[in-house]
């Protein structure tokens, strides 16, 4: 059993993120603040068809994702993650206008991502 203080500091302690970012070096970024948070990464994968590929393989408890992947929206991976009640974020370098509307009640950040922000949008899941 965790304590308060480890919740806190390890959010996602035990816990596997699915990371899905077309550009590696903000992967790279999200694989290492989700690891710091203490979860484990699954990925990253770089485009949609992976990103479902990897959903069927096996089952993440969380999914942090890029709105557009190499120019391709993620709408049906996200139609996906909400069928199989997978909680997940979105991670643009878009403003929330971009998202479509079935989705904008899910968390989204913005680029480059910070700790604190990530820790307030895993608060709200």
């Amino acid at each position: 059993m965790m304590t308060e203080h480890e919740e806190q500091t390890t959010p996602l302690a035990g816990q596997r993120v699915l990371v899905v970012e077309d550009q590696y070096l903000i992967a790279e970024d999200l694989c290492t603040l989700v690891e710091q948070l203490g979860g484990t990464i699954m990925g990253p994968v770089s485009g949609v068809e992976a990103a479902l590929d990897l959903l069927q393989a096996g089952q993440p408890d969380l999914v942090m994702l890029d709105v557009n992947l190499e120019g391709e929206r993620v709408y049906k991976v996200c139609t996906a993650l909400r069928e199989a009640e997978i909680p997940f974020v979105f991670i643009t370098g878009y403003d929330a206008s971009v998202i479509h509307p079935h989705f904008r009640s899910v968390p989204h950040l913005e680029k480059p991502i910070e700790e604190a922000a990530l820790r307030g949008a895993l608060a709200r899941l």
